[in-house]
């Protein structure tokens, strides 16, 4: 895959269940991870998108995160 994702922006949405921080990356089909805390949440996903992707981590372009509570 080429470096064509450095002008994507990932949109992260997370929110926290007990002593985790879940996180789903809108538009990957393997899109949830997790975190131990929120400040974690971007580089988790940052793995995630390259995982997702075959790229690598400095491949991914901007991450945005919010949070969210999806109850």
């Amino acid at each position: 895959m080429t470096s064509a994702t450095t002008t994507t922006t990932f949109r992260v949405e997370a929110f926290h269940e007990g002593e985790w921080w879940v996180a789903r990356v809108a538009g990957l089909d393997a899109n949830y991870t997790q975190a131990r805390t929120f400040e974690e949440v971007r580089e988790m996903a940052r793995d995630l998108i390259a995982l997702a992707l075959d790229i690598d981590e400095t491949e991914v372009g901007e991450i945005v995160v919010t949070e969210n509570d999806w109850r």
